[in-house]
């Protein structure tokens, strides 16, 4: 032993950072298989570093010092300011270390053992980790324990909670049941009966292809077929007041297969008209109305295949109306771009009303119209 303590002597601090150091691989190598030390273990850890590393130092200065006394000295001078720092912050250290210190057990909980950390400062709440002997734990909560208000331990004091909720999780940290234990205590207030409730939680498996429908299962509203090119309208949900989102799908493949066009669809009525003149241009209507009020888009046309849907501004005033009926869809007329409505109007002998015809024309493939011949 004397040898052993002859060896030591020099060597106390290299020995001790040697010893930090084997512990913080130690520690990390352990939280890859999600094990911990138990907390007394990292207490130990902690105070066998500290003291070492202070034993260290003072036999560094006392080998640097040659003469013994005034080595003495300056490891009671480095001593002294500690010991006061100590003093002055105790309280605080106290406070800090009863607040945050959290007591552990090894406890056995439905046929499994496990070490309980207890946390009771508002609410008594206590997580259940893996046991792996007196010195590891698991790093995982596996039980989460709820035992209501108050400050005190349930594992110390197990006769003063009248329930408790206990929460199980898989290795991912997902709930898959739930126990309530609701405990039935004599006049002197001991556990005599015990009453439990089992909420199991199915894990219920969503294929993400149930609520996926192929482009080509898509409802049609409206296609048009350029040799063997498909192009169609089609609807992709439901929304508010009877509206429906829609977009362009396409098959090159004369219809095998179907694929997205559209990048951002669009919101019309059920009621919506649709028109596909050439591979690039189409068009779509909000409803079966030009309407003149709210600034709403009542018409939209796409110059890119669907691609992208832009508003189709028709150039028409009349304070006496509202809105016009759309009798046909943009056609071609001659080469002529053409657009077919009809408003309900006052007659030209001004006694009664009537539908008179328009047609619209634009020259800029659908972005504007205006009325032929004006």
């Amino acid at each position: 032993m004397k040898k052993i303590i002859e060896k030591l002597k020099g060597k106390i601090l290299v020995i001790t950072l040697i010893f930090i150091l084997i512990n913080i691989i130690l520690n990390y190598l352990l939280y890859l298989f999600n094990i911990r030390f138990r907390l007394w273990v990292i207490a130990l850890i902690v105070v066998i570093s500290i003291i070492g590393f202070i034993i260290g130092m003072f036999e560094q200065i006392s080998k640097i010092v040659e003469n013994k006394i005034k080595a003495i000295g300056l490891i009671i001078l480095a001593l002294v300011p500690l010991i006061v720092l100590i003093l002055i912050f105790s309280p605080f250290i106290f406070i800090t270390a009863a607040f945050s210190y959290k007591p552990e057990h090894k406890v056995t909980l439905y046929g499994d053992e496990y070490v309980a950390v207890v946390n009771s400062f508002i609410n008594v709440d206590v997580d259940y980790y893996n046991y792996y002997g007196p010195l590891l734990m698991g790093t995982k909560v596996k039980v989460h324990g709820y035992f209501g208000k108050g400050g005190y331990d349930p594992i110390s004091n197990p006769n003063i909670s009248n329930e408790v909720e206990y929460i199980f999780y898989d290795n991912n940290g997902k709930e898959i049941k739930k126990i309530n234990e609701i405990y039935i205590k004599d006049k002197n207030g001991e556990i005599k009966k015990k009453e439990s409730y089992e909420t199991n939680y199915k894990e219920t498996i969503i294929n993400e292809n149930d609520n996926y429908i192929l482009p080509e299962d898509m409802k049609t509203l409206y296609e048009k077929k350029f040799d063997k090119t498909i192009i169609k309208f089609v609807k992709l949900d439901d929304t508010l007041n009877q509206n429906i989102l829609i977009q362009i799908n396409k098959s090159t493949d004369n219809g095998k297969k179907y694929y997205a066009i559209t990048n951002e669809p669009i919101q019309v009525s059920s009621e919506a008209k649709y028109t596909i003149l050439n591979e690039n241009l189409m068009f779509v209507s909000k409803n079966n109305k030009i309407m003149f009020t709210n600034n709403t888009t009542s018409l939209y046309v796409s110059n890119n295949g669907g691609k992208d849907f832009l508003e189709s501004k028709i150039n028409y005033k009349n304070e006496n109306v509202e809105f016009i009926t759309i009798e046909k869809m943009p056609y071609y007329e001659k080469n002529n771009l053409k657009f077919k409505c009809s408003v309900y109007q006052i007659n030209s002998n001004k006694d009664g009303y009537e539908n008179k015809e328009m047609i619209f024309i634009s020259n800029d493939n659908g972005l504007n119209w205006n009325l032929e011949n004006n």
